[in-house]
């Protein structure tokens, strides 16, 4: 700030200085001030026009700006007064690299490093670049070299473990990019943790990486639900929850009696293991083994509670296993005796909250445990009295946050008309269920220009490119509760999001989440999509991820939203694949074949009978879900009230005759990386014909769905 005042004081006593507005400049850059840096800097340039200096400063401010090809320009001028200004060519390729061209921003690179051969940053950018133009053995020697000349450097590390989990060795990858924390915490690095442990599957405890998985869950470091299978494999690696397990499984069913489920330790270790309380907080458990173990917890803390006397130190972990249940919606089994218990403590616990009796802590988590306690009708006394802090957490995860969405549902208004039949069914189903009922919103991050954001994603596909700055409107058709919408909000920058969906119930859920992160540039509203084009309005991006093949024709809803995107717009969209689905078709037959209704006690005794048919090839798709583990998601994933399901060859066509350029997959890096290894001549990954060839030979492929980027050319 100092020296900023003390140049800005030099330039208006000798406005004719050059070297002035060249400080100026450089302490406006210093202070994140790139539009001020800028005034100064082209002031500096006009007055020093050989200064290859204020030439490069010139060039690092407006690449700041977004205004790449002026940056590029600033470099060449300052490299054409001073040619091994080997900073300038690293800058240059960074630039060239921003733009798409990756071939003149490797040459730009090689001949920074011609001049001087020890600069770690060239050999990282250099070995970055080569990875995106699909020449990983280069690549990766590039990144080693900058490692060797500079073995803390961040960034060459999250390179490298970039480039190793996307190759398929996410364990080495998960040591490179640990030890890079431990250098220095970055978003980047925490975003490559989960990364590459959503990967693995662990054999041995770890205390370091048991501690970051907690941080990871808890912060979070990504989304958490990427990391159920990782986390729960580690918290079975503990010795208390391990025998735990192992006890439950070799009962099943029966129910055990506390001292015989927890053993000599007790449920009070349980309560001391920040990763099991961090992960019943953060997602629903995908483990069956760990379900059966928790599901015999829930039965012994419903023994507890009904003991005069009951031990309430393991309070801690007795309120997390209740908070889970409210997350899965209650998805576990239980017996007719032990359900009738159930509803004997609830009647036992309203009864004393209306006679104003004591009421034992154990009482409202055994209760939460098995009923959502805003379902209590007197609830509101709960909050009327002191609670420890377990039990208070479980107050607002089930009466105060459930409440405030009642209140926001009437401020919700409605756009459209709700008249088409399958819309209304779809409806139905999520006003009952809203989907998905996520805890942890993604990490924020730097919000990038939608260009650059998607030039990063598919450096090599051919689009145009807009350079439109400022405001941008944003359609999220199908948003559910939130989190998607969100994150486009917190990613795009200048976003100014329109959030529709069919159900009430998920839109409240998604304007609490959006309020507590204190959003405001996301309107939520209910509307069909099929009837959009009534509002009169256009959009520069449309996302609707998961949401056209509910309708009894996607193509004619994917011609709406067209209708709706601006020409050179983008469309992010994702639909179910008809190979991927396979054995979903044959999970109905089964269901059809038992009589499944789809009510939540139904989807309990299917879900058992599931699980008791063992995880063949037929059942695997559905056991190995995460979908699997929750109430309304299980609907969603196999009780669906209408899905359709797409080829690739048919989206194609699509395409084809809507004038639509094909992006790229969002897809994992070690998909992609396989795709390249089958067809190495497609450098984009935009041929829908060899996805297609890729697809059949590898049917799990888009296990979850396409999910994919369009632009809309003309």
């Amino acid at each position: 700030m100092e020296a900023e005042l003390l140049a800005r004081s030099m330039t208006e006593s000798f406005p004719r200085f050059g070297f002035g507005w060249k400080v100026l400049g450089a302490a406006s850059n210093q202070l994140g001030r790139s539009a001020d840096a800028l005034a100064a800097l082209q002031k500096a340039a006009a007055l020093l026009p050989d200064d290859e200096e204020v030439q490069y400063n010139l060039g690092s401010t407006l690449h700041n700006l977004g205004r790449l090809d002026e940056a590029a320009t600033g470099y060449r001028r300052a490299l054409a007064l001073k040619p091994n200004y080997v900073e300038a060519h690293n800058n240059l390729g960074n630039t060239l690299k921003d733009m798409g061209r990756l071939d003149e921003a490797a040459a730009s690179y090689r001949r920074a490093l011609q001049i001087r051969l020890d600069y770690a940053e060239a050999h990282c950018n250099l070995g970055n670049t080569l990875n995106e133009l699909c020449q990983p053995v280069d690549a990766e020697a590039s990144l080693r070299r900058a490692l060797q000349i500079k073995p803390d450097f961040i960034e060459a590390l999250n390179s490298l473990a970039l480039l190793l989990n996307a190759q398929g060795d996410p364990a080495t990858a998960l040591n490179i990019v640990y030890h890079s924390l431990h250098l220095r915490e970055t978003a980047e690095a925490k975003n490559i943790f989960v990364a590459c442990a959503k990967h693995l599957h662990f054999t041995q405890d770890d205390s370091g990486i048991r501690t970051a998985m907690v941080r990871a869950l808890t912060e979070p470091w990504g989304r958490p639900s990427e990391l159920a299978q990782a986390a729960t494999g580690l918290v079975r690696l503990g010795a208390d929850i391990g025998g735990c397990v192992a006890r439950a499984i070799s009962a099943w069913p029966r129910r055990l009696a506390a001292q015989e489920l927890f053993g000599a330790s007790g449920p009070v270790a349980l309560a001391a293991d920040a990763l099991l309380i961090a992960l019943l907080d953060a997602m629903p458990v995908c483990d069956i083994e760990m379900e059966r173990f928790l599901t015999l917890a829930r039965h012994a803390l419903l023994e507890a509670a009904t003991v005069i006397s009951a031990d309430e130190t393991a309070l801690s972990f007795y309120s997390a296993l209740a908070r889970q249940c409210f997350i899965n919606e209650y998805v576990f089994c239980y017996t007719g005796d032990e359900i009738k218990k159930a509803h004997d403590l609830r009647d036992a616990l309203a009864a004393a909250l209306q006679a104003d009796a004591p009421v034992p802590a154990l009482w409202p988590v055994a209760v939460a445990a098995y009923f959502p306690l805003c379902a209590l009708p007197p609830a509101a006394r709960l909050l009327e009295r002191q609670w420890p802090e377990e039990v208070a957490a479980i107050l607002q995860q089930q009466i105060r946050e459930p409440a405030e969405e009642q209140q926001l549902r009437a401020t919700l208004p409605r756009l459209t008309g709700i008249e088409d039949e399958v819309s209304l069914r779809v409806q139905n189903q999520y006003e009952e269920n809203p989907y998905p009922r996520w805890i942890k919103p993604d990490p924020a991050v730097k919000a990038k220009n939608i260009t650059a954001d998607l030039l990063q994603k598919f450096p090599l596909a051919s689009f145009k490119r807009s350079l439109k700055s400022g405001s941008i409107d944003v359609l999220v058709a199908g948003c559910g509760t939130g989190q998607h919408s969100i994150g486009t909000a917190q990613h795009i920058q200048g976003a100014q999001v329109l959030a529709i969906d069919l159900s009430l119930s998920s839109l409240s859920y998604a304007k609490r989440k959006t309020q507590e992160l204190g959003l405001t540039s996301v309107e939520y509203a209910q509307a069909d999509l099929l009837k959009l084009g009534s509002l009169g309005r256009s959009f520069d991006v449309i996302e609707s991820v998961g949401v056209l093949h509910h309708l009894a024709d996607p193509w004619a809803g994917w011609q709406v939203l067209l209708s709706l995107l601006r020409p050179g717009g983008f469309m992010e969209l994702g639909f179910y694949s008809a190979a991927a689905r396979r054995n979903i078709v044959r999970i109905w037959e089964f269901i059809a074949e038992r009589g499944y209704g789809s009510s939540a006690d139904e989807i309990r005794r299917f879900r058992q009978d599931l699980m008791e048919s063992g995880n063949n090839a037929d059942f695997g798709a559905a056991l190995n879900s995460a979908d699997f583990f929750n109430i309304s998601t299980c609907r969603d994933l196999l009780f669906h009230v209408q899905e359709q399901r797409m080829t690739l060859t048919g989206i194609d066509e699509f395409l084809r005759k809507n004038n639509l350029a094909f992006l790229g997959f969002e897809i994992d890096a070690s998909v992609l990386h396989a795709y390249m290894q089958r067809f190495p001549d497609d450098h984009a990954a935009t041929s829908l014909a060899q996805w297609q060839v890729f697809e059949n030979e590898n049917p799990d492929t888009f296990s979850s769905m396409y999910h994919f980027w369009v632009q809309k050319v003309g």
